[in-house]
């Protein structure tokens, strides 16, 4: 696609982006003196309705799905930004592939599946369809070999976590051939950030809880900026050696904030990324506004999601301020 291709949808992103919240908003929701009230103001704000204050989870999660929805509508060319939601569609891989091994089939609708997430590069209930029918062939080209693979490893062997992690590791890889096929390179650039973060994330888990090399191999994908085989060599020898090797490479930033807590270190993994699309802002035209439209309100979602959280738990005002993310206005 053109860049002029996309004049109509950035005009549209940036109409909408004047109702993303800002700090300001965030820190009126961090002063709120009790979870009652930080309701109340994102009423005002539009963001829930007062029939949503017992099922606040479901408002937040329709918020991403109608931004993708949106992005749907007005995108010369959804597939561009395919790569943003296609970890969904692993999930969904995943939730469908331990119920039918369980014999416990899932609706071939979305209504009321609370095992499916969207939004989703694929529809949910088509790709139930072909794996309770065993029809893994009518799978997208992504998804055929490996859904098999694991379904394979669930039926002889009943292990969830290595199902859990051969998935996970797919969605990843993929994440980053979706990204390189459309040649952009903030795409790409962003995808690299997106998949390293999460390796990043796996390595320390694993660190701790002393995995194997072969859990490694299995659970991290290749990226560019990180080398999977060092990454696996550090990891398996702990979290000190881990974070030491992290120290010397263009992620050092972040071996600071894993030395400190995993809370500071997956804010800094999601700070980085904001700061990486915050550039967008400056862009006219072009797929880049889109996809840092959907990152933001990605953001702004967990955002809240982490400020009812502290307000339900009756935490200080300045423990949430650690804990929330940097806003893409």
């Amino acid at each position: 696609m053109k860049d002029t291709d996309y004049a109509y949808a950035v005009a549209r992103i940036r109409a909408n982006e004047s109702s993303l919240l800002t700090t300001a908003d965030v820190e009126q929701l961090i002063a709120a003196d009790s979870y009652k009230s930080a309701l109340h103001i994102l009423e005002e704000k539009g963001w829930i309705d007062s029939e949503s204050h017992t099922d606040i989870n479901t408002s937040l999660k329709s918020q991403i799905q109608k931004t993708w929805k949106l992005l749907c509508e007005i995108s010369p060319d959804i597939s561009e930004l395919e790569f943003l939601v296609v970890k969904n569609d692993f999930h969904n891989i995943k939730a469908a592939l331990k119920a039918f091994v369980s014999m416990q089939t899932l609706e071939s609708d979305m209504n009321g599946m609370d095992s499916f997430v969207a939004p989703s590069s694929v529809d949910a209930g088509q790709l139930n369809n072909a794996i309770i029918n065993k029809k893994f062939n009518e799978l997208p080209d992504f998804a055929k070999v490996i859904t098999k693979q694991t379904y394979d490893v669930l039926i002889r062997t009943s292990d969830g976590q290595l199902a859990d992690i051969m998935l996970d590791s797919a969605a990843l890889n993929t994440t980053m051939e979706k990204a390189d096929k459309t040649n952009n390179k903030f795409i790409k650039d962003i995808a690299e950030l997106m998949c390293v973060t999460a390796n990043i994330k796996t390595a320390l888990r694993a660190a701790r809880t002393g995995k194997d090399v072969q859990f490694l191999e299995t659970a991290l994908c290749k990226t560019k900026t990180l080398d999977k085989a060092s990454l696996v060599d550090a990891t398996a020898k702990g979290s000190k050696e881990l974070i030491e090797y992290i120290s010397n490479t263009p992620y050092c930033e972040a071996s600071e904030y894993m030395r400190t807590s995993t809370t500071a270190f997956e804010k800094w993994c999601d700070d980085i990324l904001m700061s990486h699309v915050k550039n967008a802002g400056y862009i006219c035209l072009g797929v880049e506004p889109l996809i840092a439209y959907y990152i933001a309100k990605d953001a702004e979602i967990k955002t809240v999601r982490i400020v009812l959280s502290c307000k339900r738990n009756k935490l200080s005002p300045e423990s949430i301020k650690e804990r929330v993310r940097k806003l893409y206005v």
